[in-house]
């Protein structure tokens, strides 16, 4: 069966800094609170997440993610406010190009 797909990403100076990633790790540190674990259950090193964290917050105006480092009583992560704007409107994003996707399902039955 043939289906249209599309992949969204912002690029500044042609350098990928958010898209799907991003996106989810993000969001599983929001509900964990931690940089570790939401690496963790992307199957992603500490480091690249580490990494993808800090091209986020160096491409935005304000910080995305706050880093806490541990200690006696551990560290941690915290998305910003402004994190969660930017997460809601790439979603909502996603969402209208999806829908636009599937208007233009015309053209997959014009195609053998």
């Amino acid at each position: 069966m043939k289906k249209i797909k599309f992949k969204c990403w912002i690029e500044d100076n042609n350098e990928k800094f958010y898209g799907p990633g991003p996106n989810e790790l993000l969001k599983r540190i929001q509900s964990e609170g931690s940089l570790s674990k939401a690496a963790e259950q992307m199957h992603m090193s500490y480091k690249k997440a580490w990494e993808m964290v800090q091209r986020l917050n160096h491409h935005s105006d304000e910080p995305l993610v706050i880093l806490k480092k541990g200690g006696q009583h551990g560290g941690g992560a915290e998305v910003t406010p402004h994190a969660i704007m930017i997460m809601d409107q790439y979603e909502s994003l996603q969402k209208k190009l999806a829908e636009l996707i599937d208007e233009e399902e015309n053209l997959l039955k014009i195609l053998k």
